[in-house]
């Protein structure tokens, strides 16, 4: 059940997490798409939860969904503002920092604690690896992280979708945007083989009714797109719906396992 958070917050702020909750998983019509992807996390009990990582939390959606899936999870990010949000979210949802924990650090201090090694059973790296000009790197220290029978599951944008082509969409540094419009299939899971992964399932996800949406949100709604968003919410869900029969992929999904290492013959 929900409850808000328990030093008696200010009305305003009670109300601007709730409506949070209610837009949960945002404001962002990509990530309402790709949000069906929680349907693949694995599923614990109180007596065997099931370890997960979130490599950037977000608005701590993708947690929530993992603790509610008898998860314990610890959720991670370089942002001391999205960190501030996330346990301001775990407060309103009434769950402990046993059940849901979040760091500043990023996967490299992750991995510098030895400690760590092989802790969690599934990693989400949901609309990341796009961020990181090493994505290699960042797959072999999950690969250290995850248990031997773990899972990751990334998402990235679909490389070839073309919505918003108008100007340049990557930056040449890390600077909290893309270094790379995304991946094609082949590109991710390669990158996955050379990591010590197994690709074993693959999703895509989009509709001409998301890409509409998501144009009336960057041209028309401009710097307003929560509010906008909230207000025009039926609308909205009504262009999406009505254009939904036609594919338009704007992100493409990978889930992954540790490579099997069979012992040589005698």
């Amino acid at each position: 059940m929900l409850r808000a958070y328990t030093e008696n917050p200010a009305p305003s702020t009670w109300v601007r997490l709730w409506l949070k909750y209610v837009m949960f998983p945002g404001t962002n019509w990509v990530s309402r798409d790709k949000s069906r992807v929680v349907r693949m996390f694995l599923s614990g009990t109180a007596d065997r939860p099931i370890r997960t990582l979130d490599c950037g939390c977000g608005n701590a959606y993708f947690s929530h969904q993992a603790v509610l899936r008898g998860a314990q999870c610890l959720g991670i990010t370089i942002h001391e503002w999205e960190k501030h949000n996330c346990e301001e979210m775990r407060a309103f949802l009434g769950l402990s920092d046993q059940q849901l924990e979040f760091r500043l650090g990023n996967l490299q201090t992750l991995v510098a604690d030895h400690s760590q090694h092989g802790c969690f059973d599934q990693v989400l790296l949901l609309d990341v690896i796009e961020h990181i000009m090493d994505s290699a790197g960042a797959l072999r220290q999950i690969h250290e992280l995850l248990d031997e029978h773990g899972f990751v599951y990334i998402t990235t944008p679909d490389r070839d979708w073309q919505a918003h082509a108008g100007n340049i969409r990557v930056s040449r540094f890390e600077d909290g945007w893309h270094v790379r419009n995304g991946y094609t299939f082949e590109q991710l899971e390669a990158v996955l083989q050379e990591a010590g992964f197994e690709p074993i399932d693959r999703l895509r996800f989009g509709t001409l009714g998301s890409t509409v949406v998501t144009w009336i949100q960057h041209r028309i709604f401009g710097s307003w797109i929560d509010p906008l968003t909230i207000l025009c919410l039926p609308a909205l869900k009504l262009i999406s719906w009505v254009l939904a029969p036609w594919r338009d992929t704007h992100t493409i999904f990978v889930l992954a396992r540790k490579r099997r290492v069979t012992a040589p013959e005698a």
